[in-house]
């Protein structure tokens, strides 16, 4: 049998890893990685022998690529949960329509192939075995984000688990991962994102945020960058501990996943309580609402995306207001190394509109992480005991540390860079 790391190998982003035995050859996941220099792709774009494609969740570093493998002629099955179908289509439009304006139509696929994927996926519930040309697997909930999994397969007479991205913890939005594993594991596939690296407690980062958002909305406007999926929402759920005099706009991609996970209720937490949060904020719907709302330079909360700063209304927000110094961005996740959020955090810079320029704005970082933590990563591999552990999704000295955590408990252990092959 042998793995290749097509993508995620001591990097985060790009997730794509190759299990090739005897019963075929089957892709666990397929995503993208932004950078300065524009898209990164696995190192496997073609689709010639791939006879499946599983996808642990919506987020585009894991399924990103998914469009140009469809237009490079995927034929093959690609098998997801419900609520990740769902999230997947909406992302990936929403990828295509920013890379055809910033890149003034010259994109690798065409819109035909972004639809078409997005409706060809097949969708299976949790903790069901299935069959697909000699294996078995199964997905089990990763706590992560809404419709998130972790992949089982048993192939020649071994047993696979691909963490996908995990929270070993509660939150908000989220119940903690599944590791109730019915099998014994094998190969443990696993992400390291926070690999040497522990969270703050999360209800004294909880208190943190609000004090600073109650302190910053006195001095003039608050924009909270989010991710579209998990974050948005966790943050809406946040906010209604307090109570505020001024309005909480809710913008773009955030907006648009919320209202989709109000339609599937069973697929989080508190489905009322997100309820009510959302219809006590105010919906901004397009540019014309935006630019009103900004041309009035009203002092208010703005729930938007994207995430890192990389695309998405944020940027028509801080073109008008990166020069305000009494305005705050207040960034709630991680912040991926060449992100417009990662440059703005290490030095009050970001990249607008092809230009990099200073930013007079308050910020500050906040660790609402929907991945494990260190001690949370630790606790599982106990847990799970598994004779190999291939690491990945994780920057270099946090795969690499995850990886002496599980050389030092006798395993078998990897911690590949992209592009390299593990025979087992």
């Amino acid at each position: 049998m042998k793995i290749l790391i097509h993508g995620a190998g001591r990097e985060v982003g790009r997730s794509c890893i190759e299990v090739q035995s005897k019963d075929g050859e089957f892709l666990l996941d397929c995503g993208v990685k932004l950078s300065v220099g524009g898209m990164e792709y696995p190192t496997r774009t073609d689709t010639k022998n791939i006879d499946a494609v599983f996808i642990s969740h919506a987020h585009l570093d894991h399924t990103g690529c998914l469009p140009l493998f469809d237009h490079q002629g995927l034929f093959c099955p690609v098998f997801a949960t419900p609520m990740t179908k769902a999230i997947t289509k909406i992302l990936l439009l929403d990828s295509f329509e920013i890379e055809m304006a910033e890149r003034h139509g010259d994109v690798a696929y065409k819109k035909r192939d972004v639809e078409r994927i997005g409706e060809s996926i097949i969708t299976v519930s949790y903790n069901e075995w299935n069959k697909i040309h000699g294996i078995e697997w199964k997905f089990y909930d990763a706590g992560h984000i809404p419709g998130s999994s972790s992949v089982m397969i048993k192939t020649e007479g071994k047993t696979i688990l691909y963490t996908g991205d995990i929270n070993t913890e509660e939150t908000l939005l989220m119940q903690r991962i599944n590791d109730n594993y019915d099998e014994p594991i094998d190969i443990l596939i696993i992400e390291s994102t926070y690999g040497n690296r522990s969270h703050p407690e999360r209800s004294k980062t909880e208190e943190e945020f609000l004090n600073l958002v109650e302190e910053k909305i006195k001095q003039g406007t608050v924009l909270l960058p989010c991710f579209a999926v998990g974050r948005a929402q966790e943050i809406l759920l946040l906010l209604q501990r307090r109570k505020w005099n001024e309005k909480i706009y809710v913008d773009g991609m955030a907006r648009e996943v919320t209202e989709l996970l109000l339609s599937h209720p069973n697929t989080y937490k508190n489905p009322a309580g997100l309820r009510k949060a959302y219809n006590s904020a105010m919906q901004i719907r397009g540019s014309h609402d935006r630019d009103s709302i900004i041309s009035r330079n009203e002092k208010a909360i703005f729930i938007t995306t994207s995430g890192m700063l990389d695309g998405g209304p944020i940027v028509r927000y801080l073109e008008n207001f990166c020069n305000n110094p009494n305005v705050s961005v207040i960034l709630t996740g991680y912040q991926v190394r060449d992100s417009n959020g990662r440059m703005l955090v290490e030095s009050k810079k970001i990249r607008l509109n092809r230009r990099t320029v200073d930013v007079k704005c308050f910020v500050k970082q906040f660790d609402f992480s929907a991945h494990a933590g260190m001690e949370g990563l630790h606790a599982l591999i106990k847990k799970i005991s598994p004779k190999t552990v291939i690491i990945n999704h994780g920057d270099e000295a946090e795969a690499e540390d995850l990886g002496k955590f599980c050389a030092k408990m006798k395993i078998k252990t990897f911690v590949p860079k992209t592009g390299e092959v593990i025979e087992i």
